[in-house]
């Protein structure tokens, strides 16, 4: 029987009556710290946290985090400089989880209600393209270099990849039962995958789109987090109140840390020195020392908190509250709640923090991506397309690929480019294009005469 994923504004019902009717539901109600009322909404539990993805923005999305507001359907900007709302996306059904693209252009809104992916343009805060994954998404990552983005299927019991030059899904892998979280090392060759009701995290090899390895880890494994030297993988069992650490080389469980009440969403510092662990049933979370692996502090937040994010440079907390309708901020030199961000939609789960100095792509990167066709639509592969002048020092080329589409990546903005495509057995319509670019390009076509 199909899971079937939704969430009730009926105060007066049950957990159990908002629980799937299926063995993987039933399974699940012996588990600790779902059906939680918050708002005014029975929260059911096949929820989890958004794993943060780091962004590198550009300056139009600096200064910003987005939060996924399950029950209201929407998306809310923050200002993280002012600690105010600025904006309120609409997406799709029960929004649970948000990651941005390496760049900052785009949000990727994983929306368990209705099976799909909200596409976000962070420079207009509008949706530009809607995709259809599996049954239940409820975690989304992008890969570092910012062409792929993953998708758990919690019905499916698999994960969606999406190619986000297209935005379309190019393939799906399947894991364990009822996959949540979703989580990429640092250089992009590993997915980790944790499967709430196996018990287990499913590690995928992302070059060939294959599972490498299964790791049993605790009862109910919500959320993980790794290191940013991809050495270890801390893991948030909310079935047993513990978090387990993962040596990544070896594929095993080297510890367990024993947190507090409902562990369902976890982050990491860059620096590697502190573990952030959300217990949704203790309102707190919970400060874990690596080099020790013990508990140094908890930290009393809002109602229900649910979701985590680090932000710049690793000084600030933020953690989301669907009880307490907000995002709380915290100090990580003095582990204290400096202030608490309100939220206008109900039930703030996902978050995700634009982080422009944690490395990578910087501010003025961008990305342009296209497509060579021929007349009746149909893609041109192996066409080179010519990119000069702006801040290049010299022409670049990138080659389309088997459906025609092509895209160049690191590319400065503030300036103004020459595009151009040849081809010895095609003629087109217009073969040469000027771009001013000021943010990221896309749709840049080439179509050839019939």
């Amino acid at each position: 029987m199909k899971m079937k994923f939704g969430f009730s504004s009926n105060a007066s019902r049950s957990p159990q009556g908002n629980m799937v009717q299926s063995k993987r539901a039933n399974a699940a109600v012996e588990a600790k710290g779902y059906g939680q009322f918050l708002l005014g909404y029975i929260i059911p539990s096949i929820l989890l946290m958004v794993f943060l993805t780091v962004g590198f923005g550009t300056a139009s999305a600096q200064n910003r985090a987005y939060v996924t507001n399950i029950a209201t359907g929407t998306v809310s900007v923050l200002d993280t400089i002012n600690n105010t709302e600025i904006a309120v996306i609409d997406v799709g059904t029960n929004p649970i989880a948000v990651a941005l693209l390496p760049n900052g252009t785009r949000a990727y809104v994983a929306n368990q209600g209705d099976g799909t992916v909200s596409v976000i343009n962070t420079a207009t805060n509008l949706v530009i393209a809607t995709i259809t994954v599996g049954e239940g998404p409820s975690g989304v990552a992008a890969s570092p270099n910012g062409l792929r983005v993953y998708v758990t299927n919690q019905g499916d019991d698999n994960v969606s990849v999406i190619d986000t030059a297209t935005n379309t899904v190019i393939g799906t892998i399947p894991v364990g039962v009822a996959p949540f979280g979703v989580v990429l090392n640092l250089t992009g060759t590993r997915a980790y995958v944790t499967n709430r009701l196996s018990g287990s995290v499913s590690v995928i090899d992302t070059a060939s789109g294959t599972v490498a390895a299964t790791i049993h880890v605790g009862s109910i494994p919500w959320a993980s987090a790794i290191s940013s030297d991809g050495t270890r993988l801390y893991v948030a069992n909310g079935g047993e109140d513990t978090v387990s650490v993962i040596d990544t080389a070896s594929n095993t469980v080297i510890a367990t840390i024993d947190v507090m009440n409902d562990p369902i969403a976890i982050a990491i510092n860059r620096t590697g020195t502190r573990v952030y662990v959300v217990n949704q049933g203790s309102h707190s979370v919970s400060v874990i020392d690596t080099s020790t692996n013990t508990v140094i502090d908890t930290i009393i937040v809002g109602a229900f908190p649910s979701g985590i994010a680090i932000g710049p440079g690793g000084s600030l907390v933020y953690v989301t509250n669907q009880g307490s309708g907000t995002v709380s901020v915290i100090d990580a030199a003095t582990n204290t709640v400096t202030t608490q961000i309100p939220t206008s939609g109900a039930c703030p789960f996902g978050i995700a923090v634009l982080d422009p100095t944690s490395g990578g792509t910087t501010a003025a990167d961008v990305t342009i991506s296209g497509r060579v066709a021929g007349a009746d639509g149909r893609g041109i592969a192996r066409i080179y397309v010519t990119l000069a002048g702006g801040g290049l020092t010299e022409p670049v080329q990138a080659m389309t690929n088997s459906f025609g589409f092509y895209k160049f990546e690191g590319i400065q903005s503030g300036e103004t480019y020459v595009m151009s495509v040849r081809s010895k057995r095609h003629t087109f319509a217009e073969n040469t294009r000027v771009l001013n670019l000021d943010d990221a390009a896309i749709n840049v076509d080439f179509i050839a005469l019939p």
